[in-house]
């Protein structure tokens, strides 16, 4: 094979691999609950959370709730109590919304795209 013909193949197989590994990449998740927690929280802890699915590169269905200090808990997904604290930071997030963030509790809250 010819010189050029190396540096051509080399080139491919280079650039086939990064498409690979980034397609790899992207599909793993930052972050899954192994476990989840049957204790119950305190709503005012909480400022922020977002659901894992079980199926979507983690094993199982939770609700990972954020509190003030940036703590993340893994609580049942289906919980009533969860639930609850769910429709609390919801309403908080429309009433920091709602006064642009002015209110000392709204500092931490973050506006979700």
């Amino acid at each position: 094979m010819a010189p050029s013909g190396d540096a051509k193949l080399l080139f491919c197989i280079f650039f086939i691999s990064c498409c690979c590994l980034t397609v790899t990449l992207a599909e793993v998740p930052v972050d899954c609950c192994l476990s989840v927690a049957k204790q119950q929280v305190l709503k005012h802890a909480i400022m922020d959370y977002r659901r894992q699915v079980a199926g979507q590169g983690c094993s199982l269905n939770a609700t990972i709730l954020v509190t003030r200090r940036q703590m993340q808990l893994c609580v049942p997904a289906n919980e009533q109590w969860v639930e609850k604290i769910v429709e609390h930071v919801e309403k908080l997030r429309e009433h920091c919304r709602k006064n642009k963030y002015k209110n000392p509790r709204c500092s931490k809250m973050m506006p979700r795209n």
